[in-house]
């Protein structure tokens, strides 16, 4: 079971050292009156002027110790490394502004590297605290020891939104909660409305942009890629875009995700790369590829998530999602993303309530699922879990295709396509599960496929129609309640959904999805990879599906959708 706790993330925080984030022993001084660049290099001295590349600083104490006006920027040598932390806050940069940003970069050739030297749980390579209009661009930020975070967004003294903060095309690497902390603070970007000093600070607009979030290996402790914890959802108008993000092994107690939108309200995390994540993780709640948790308004769209697994192999744990809108999300849609090849579920709707946080109304929709949840971790490729939804749960337009051989998983059984709850219960009104395929080729212990519709404990609630399935004929068939309906004519005959549909689907290349070659700095997905997923002339999928109000007008591939549209994510 999932578990999220304040206290875990919080714990010693009065012993942290990072509480007002004072600068004693710190260089001072006070900048002129109009805004400049401030230059930094390994040949510099703290006794130059700082203002041009032949009269730079020295180090980062000189930085941190120095009060900048308004508009002010930064500049580190390129292509050189600097030993040391960063912070600004209203000591070093009194006056900020998101309309007049200040700036934190890299000047002449090549990008400069941060290499941090600071300790402590909540420790971190650049702090930004209530400053508006921070950025950061186009420096490579590495983990000199045991520095608990690369960047750290936050606001630690005011009740009013800190505006307008970007990391932007940067390399950030090897940051992860230390050794022995008692608290799960640690990651490559913390976005925290909820400060180290337990002050309650929003923030709004912020913006992840284009940067390299990654440890050193598949199995490094790094992680996550970026962590988002709130007061409530107090985090507004966050962008996570053209990312890659990856080797992301985590500690074997780690929750959340390499991207949790944690606590935010109005978001979009679109065209990044998610891989290799969770290699070290044998608990339950974590990990997934992307994560939304006690948020609104959040979609995730056009990214491609694969190899959320552990490493070298499935010893213990849960979860390895691809994609999860999780506990007290909602007004949430999950559109046009790959997953492929997660040791659990491609999709997760994790339907439990948050501090009075109801579950709903979200969607998933168009969305490509290939050979996930191949090592039967969660049961399905798509996962509806722990309760039957209290608001209407949308899940539509998607292809959900395995081949795996799921023989000697840890494991026993064989994945199904759909696997909902732990209990009874009515889905709430308006819910539906529509115009999906499920073509199930995997094989478990037991000798059969899995099963293509598993709802063991009877949930009922949900409009089910103009699904299409195609499996062996030693599929495990449909489970509702205490019942299993083995095969096709059995299933129709019980009435459980309207328009079922069964036959091959005619993908052009079943199976042959695979990784995707694209860039996510490009501004688009991975589409229209993976073109294995297209239909071929005579596919029983062809106009066979019911229309949905609201359906997004486009298909996986970006085809119009039409009145009666096609079933699956090529619905076009």
């Amino acid at each position: 079971m999932r578990t999220r706790t304040r206290t875990k993330l919080w714990a010693g925080l009065a012993t942290s050292g990072l509480l007002g984030l004072g600068l004693a022993g710190a260089t001072t001084g006070t900048a002129g009156a109009a805004a400049t660049t401030y230059y930094v290099s390994p040949t510099g001295s703290d006794s130059n002027a700082g203002t041009s590349p032949d009269q730079a600083w020295k180090s980062t104490a000189k930085v941190n110790g120095f009060t900048f006006p308004q508009g002010s920027t930064v500049a580190f040598q390129g292509g050189q490394t600097t030993t040391g932390c960063l912070t600004f806050n209203g000591d070093n940069v009194p006056t900020s502004s998101a309309t007049t940003p200040f700036k934190v970069t890299s000047y002449g050739t090549g990008q400069a590297t941060l290499k941090s030297n600071c300790t402590g749980d909540f420790s971190a390579a650049v702090n930004a605290d209530n400053v508006s209009g921070f950025q950061l661009d186009n420096l490579k930020l590495v983990n000199g020891g045991t520095t608990a975070a690369g960047v750290l967004l936050q606001n630690q003294k005011s009740s009013t939104a800190t505006k307008g903060l970007k990391v932007t095309n940067s390399d950030i690497s090897g940051f992860a909660t230390p050794e022995g902390s008692s608290s799960a603070f640690g990651g490559q970007i913390m976005i925290l409305g909820y400060a180290v000093n337990a002050n309650t600070g929003p923030l709004d607009d912020v913006q992840i942009l284009g940067n390299k979030l990654h440890g050193d290996s598949v199995t490094s402790k790094s992680g996550p890629g970026i962590y988002g914890w709130s007061s409530g959802v107090n985090i507004t108008n966050v962008r996570v875009e053209g990312n890659t993000v990856y080797n992301l092994g985590m500690k074997a107690n780690s929750v959340g995700a390499a991207l949790t939108a944690g606590g935010w309200n109005g978001a979009v995390i679109q065209n990044n790369v998610v891989h290799d994540i969770g290699a070290n993780v044998t608990s339950c709640g974590g990990t997934s590829g992307i994560m939304a948790y006690e948020a609104s308004k959040v979609t995730i769209r056009n990214n491609e998530v694969y190899r959320v697994q552990p490493s070298p192999a499935f010893t213990a744990g849960c979860d390895f999602d691809g994609i999860d809108l999780d506990g007290g999300t909602t007004d949430s849609v999950v559109e046009y993303n790959y997953t492929h090849d997660n040791a659990g579920n491609g999709l997760l709707a994790f339907t439990s309530t948050v501090n009075s946080r109801v579950w709903g109304p979200n969607t998933f929709r168009y969305n490509i699922s290939e050979n996930d949840d191949w090592a039967n971790a969660q049961g399905g490729l798509m996962n509806v879990v722990p309760n039957a939804p209290k608001k209407p749960l949308s899940v539509y337009g998607n292809t959900f295709y395995t081949d795996k051989d799921q023989t000697n998983n840890v494991k026993s059984g064989a994945s199904a396509c759909f696997n909902f709850g732990y209990t009874s219960g009515t889905w709430a009104s308006g819910s539906q599960i529509k115009n999906n395929i499920c073509h199930m080729a995997n094989k478990g212990d037991n000798g059969k496929a899995g099963q293509l519709y598993y709802n063991p404990y009877g949930q009922t609630g949900m409009t089910l129609s103009n699904n299409l399935y195609y499996g062996p004929s030693n599929t495990g068939g449909w489970r509702w309640g205490g019942t299993t309906y083995p095969d096709f004519a059995a299933w129709k005959a019980a009435g459980k959904e309207s328009n079922a549909v069964w036959g091959d689907p005619l993908f052009t290349a079943p199976g042959g999805g695979n990784t995707c070659t694209w860039t996510p700095t490009s501004g688009k997905g991975p589409q229209p990879c993976p073109s294995a997923y297209t239909l071929k002339s005579g596919s029983p999928a062809l106009q066979k599906g019911a229309s949905v109000p609201d359906n997004g007008g486009v298909d996986y591939y970006g085809a119009t959708i039409p009145g009666t549209p096609n079933i699956g994510a090529d619905a076009g």
